[in-house]
């Protein structure tokens, strides 16, 4: 038992010494000027790249702090920032990237009808009437592109798992023998997050313990859960690397590959 409590904490530590190589190497290749046609859509991708490597880091920091059921969380965003930001990149075209971002103005405007009939006091407050309506009509230029779709409305595509899946395919026919597993990490890693981000019975059930008459309410993670975390943070950061890369020249696929290698020969 002490032996595999000592292998589950050098596990541990190895996971976040690599998250901190890897997010520096990620930020190595973004960093830079990189010549080429980029569209809009390519902006996006770019953005949501940024938010991977935020992300990454915030779960580091966060595992740092023994904080193992709140990294999940951070995982589960990790990875919807991953496939979005692919799909942008290989799959989206002009219209999917112009809907992404009108879709921000289309939501704003159904919140701001949510707080109204709930605290208009509020809302005033917060929202002067010409800005209400400068959204009213914004909204009623757009709403025809998202009203009566379901899922993610954005996006034809409408939920991450097919875009992951689309993402993997295309990744398949256009960069030939590289593999693409982000299907696997929606079916895997974001779907077991789920249970932390929403608040399920089984991740709470951690949080408390019998002891005879009475119930305590407590969280201790051990090494193993935190290790298995930080793994999964950078099993996702890994995965939107290649086609980052490949996007802004290609440049560093054959280190990107050794350091995946290396990584994956030291579990």
């Amino acid at each position: 038992m002490h032996a595999q409590a000592e292998a589950d904490k050098i596990e541990c530590h190895r996971q976040l010494e690599e998250a901190h190589r890897l997010r520096e190497f990620a930020y190595s290749i973004a960093e830079g000027k990189h010549h080429g046609n980029f569209e809009r859509k390519d902006y996006i991708a770019l953005a949501l790249f940024n938010r991977c490597l935020q992300t990454h880091e915030a779960a580091e920091l966060v595992v740092r702090q023994s904080l193992i059921d709140d990294t999940w969380v951070l995982v589960r965003a990790l990875v919807e920032y991953a496939v979005n930001a692919v799909y942008m990149l290989y799959v989206a075209d002009a219209g999917t990237a112009d809907n992404f971002n009108d879709y921000q103005d289309y939501m704003a405007y159904k919140v701001l009808l949510d707080l109204k009939g709930t605290d208009e006091p509020m809302l005033r407050k917060l929202v002067s009437p010409e800005e209400e309506e400068k959204g009213r009509l914004r909204f009623e230029k757009i709403r025809n592109q998202f009203d009566d779709k379901r899922g993610d409305k954005w996006c034809a595509d409408d939920a991450l798992y097919k875009r992951a899946a689309k993402v993997d395919a295309a990744i398949s026919r256009q960069l030939g023998e590289a593999r693409s597993d982000l299907l696997w990490l929606v079916n895997t890693l974001w779907r077991y997050a789920s249970g932390y981000s929403h608040g399920t019975a089984g991740p709470l059930s951690d949080h408390l313990e019998e002891k005879g008459e009475e119930v305590w309410i407590k969280r201790k993670p051990t090494y193993r859960e935190a290790a298995m975390a930080m793994q999964s943070a950078n099993s996702a950061l890994y995965q939107v690397l290649l086609p980052v890369d490949v996007r802004l020249g290609g440049k560093n696929a054959a280190e990107l590959n050794r350091r995946f290698s290396a990584w994956v020969a030291g579990r």
